[in-house]
């Protein structure tokens, strides 16, 4: 019985056949989702994370546990200038002296503090709705110069559309920060 399941097997997928006949496939219909990884610190994931943020057309949302990172901070600012960005972040460390959350807040960026039992622990970015970068990389100098980290990018509508329920999720029930900058314009 296996000896048969084996022949069948090569036999259907036309291992050893002499002359094949072209398959027409559709490729709309088997297109499979791309993913990329990079790994830090033997790679720069800060800059492709960058590049990444830099490449949002419609919309930004990000959450993150710790943003130290001036480059990336200043990207995600470049972005508040021509796009919604929406940034939910752990209110313990984004309070920490080295956090760049502030920089962010004052500049009038949308930011959110996380509501939860301890740590806002995620560390996604989502751009356009579409798109992902998810990893233990978190947005910090030590994350790319020291740290042994991962980022993952992903496209697939699926598993990006866990992510964008779940950022909504937590954003309606997030607390939100009001920036000087933030109140000065509604007023």
């Amino acid at each position: 019985m296996k000896a048969f399941f084996f022949v069948s097997v090569i036999l259907l997928s036309g291992v050893g056949c002499a002359s094949k006949q072209p398959r027409v496939v559709d490729s709309a219909a088997t297109a499979t989702p791309t993913g990329e990884v990079c790994f830090s610190p033997d790679e720069p994931c800060d800059e492709k994370l960058w590049k990444f943020i830099q490449s949002a057309q419609k919309s930004l949302d990000i959450a993150v546990f710790d943003l130290t990172h001036e480059k990336i901070t200043h990207e995600i600012l470049m972005a508040s200038r021509r796009i919604p960005v929406r940034i939910l972040v752990d209110a313990g460390r984004s309070k920490m002296n080295y956090s760049t959350v502030s920089t962010l807040i004052k500049a009038g960026t949308n930011v959110r503090y996380g509501k939860q039992r301890s740590y806002m622990h995620h560390k996604f970015t989502l751009v356009d709705g579409k798109r992902l970068e998810t990893g233990s990389f978190n947005y910090t100098r030590n994350a790319y110069l020291r740290n042994q980290e991962n980022q993952l990018y992903l496209d697939d509508p699926a598993i990006v559309q866990r992510y964008v329920d779940q950022f909504e999720k937590m954003w309606r029930d997030g607390n939100e920060v009001a920036s000087a900058a933030r109140r000065a314009a509604s007023q």
